[in-house]
């Protein structure tokens, strides 16, 4: 006898998240369409406008509107949309959204089986409260980030008491879960130290939509590149003016290396005028550009640089493009510390540096140019295969799948 004939139903799930595909936020998207394979999605979110905070061209943001995207229900309600350093401004920003939320989600969702919330940003969770308190509906969070300490770390928070405030916050809302999927173990640790039970905690990291696709593509680079590339936002949290410093230093000592940055930021003019400053000719900006293009152009490179501003908060964080950088292959030079350094170092694949010195991200250069073809290719066979074990998205939507309790069906109330 058929499920249904036995009076089954399809799930139901709710997705609560502020960004959703065709904007940068790929996990949300894949998991809601793996979902809605076999169960019933609706998907509310806002009018894309990440990461400018203005809206995407056509948007009709004004008004709630209703969509059918690869078998989920995609409701889009208006919000006031913000991406600068003011307080005031991104707190309206996130707060409408959430309002808005919750009160669509609550007349268009029904009864769902469980509520699955992306807490980017970290006010997102209320609009799930109600299905909880009310419904006694399964509440999931995944939180990508750390907050309240990623407000302090862009500059957006410098007060001691606001950030108190929000801390007491966050740790409220994370106790009205019944699961907090996080992207890293420093971030698990850190809600364990917060009272969350070790049972309600799950790691499962970030990644970046089409990689898996891309690295299944990715061909031999051509004989001895000498590009180093740098692929993500450009912002005070990458720490790329010692990218600008050290690329300036090796010009001066004649070493024949040039850098690609490709991605656009906060950063952006004051990173070029460093490089004008300091007359790094060998230094390129190439804006924003498809994902396709960024990523052949770090496989192909030299070597990749991801970095990170020192700080307690990105010790407990790993940036998602560091995913990316593995599937990429080609050589990394890190100035990570935390969970992010500890992985790199694990994929037998890469060079560190400290984040806030120039002068040992040339010596990591003149390393990595030291090498033999031979060893530089060893490091990308480590990084893709390290990736295909332990990052390829497959394997991890799937775990999203089992974590949120997919299956055929439940039975019927009726």
């Amino acid at each position: 006898m058929s499920p249904r004939a036995a009076g089954a139903r399809r799930k139901r799930f709710l997705v609560l998240t502020q960004y959703y595909h065709p904007e940068p936020n790929f996990i949300t998207a894949d998991v809601a369409e793996a979902l809605a394979r076999e169960a019933d999605v609706t998907v509310v979110t806002a009018h894309p406008n990440y990461p400018r905070g203005e809206f995407y061209p056509g948007a009709r943001y004004h008004r709630i509107q209703r969509s059918r995207v690869n078998g989920v229900t995609v409701w889009r309600v208006p919000m006031i949309p913000d991406h600068s350093l003011s307080p005031l401004r991104r707190a309206l920003s996130y707060i409408s959204f959430t309002v808005m939320a919750a009160i669509v989600s609550i007349a268009v969702a029904g009864r769902p089986d469980t509520v699955w919330v992306y807490q980017t940003p970290f006010t997102t969770g209320l609009a799930g409260l109600w299905f909880k308190l009310v419904l006694r509906t399964r509440l999931v969070f995944t939180c990508a980030d750390l907050w309240p300490e990623s407000f302090a770390a862009a500059g957006v928070v410098r007060s001691g008491l606001v950030m108190r405030v929000m801390a007491a916050y966050n740790r409220a809302i994370n106790r009205a879960a019944d699961l907090i999927i996080c992207s890293t173990r420093g971030t698990m640790e850190r809600f364990r130290a917060d009272g969350v039970p070790a049972d309600r905690l799950a790691v499962i990291p970030v990644w970046i939509g089409g990689v898996g696709e891309l690295a299944a593509r990715v061909g031999e680079p051509p004989a001895a590149p000498r590009r180093i590339v740098y692929a993500g936002n450009l912002g005070p949290a990458q720490k790329l003016d010692t990218l600008i410093e050290a690329a300036a230093r090796l010009q001066q000592a004649a070493v024949p290396v040039e850098f690609d940055l490709y991605g656009s930021g906060s950063s952006e003019a004051e990173l070029k005028a460093l490089a004008e400053r300091l007359g790094a000719t060998n230094v390129r900006f190439h804006g924003r550009v498809a994902l396709e293009e960024a990523f052949g152009a770090s496989s192909s490179a030299l070597a990749q640089i991801i970095c990170l501003q020192p700080s307690a908060l990105f010790r407990m964080t790993v940036p998602s493009k560091l995913f990316s950088a593995f599937a990429a292959g080609a050589p990394l030079l890190y100035g990570l510390e935390g969970d992010a350094a500890a992985l790199a170092a694990e994929s037998r694949g890469g060079i560190a540096f400290e984040a806030s010195d120039p002068d040992t991200l040339v010596r990591a250069v003149a390393h990595l140019l030291e090498l033999s073809p031979e060893e530089r290719s060893g490091m990308r066979r480590n990084l893709r295969d390290f990736f295909a074990t332990h990052f390829d998205p497959d394997l991890l939507e799937e775990r999203y799948r089992e974590l949120l309790g997919a299956s055929s069906a439940v039975e019927s109330s009726s």
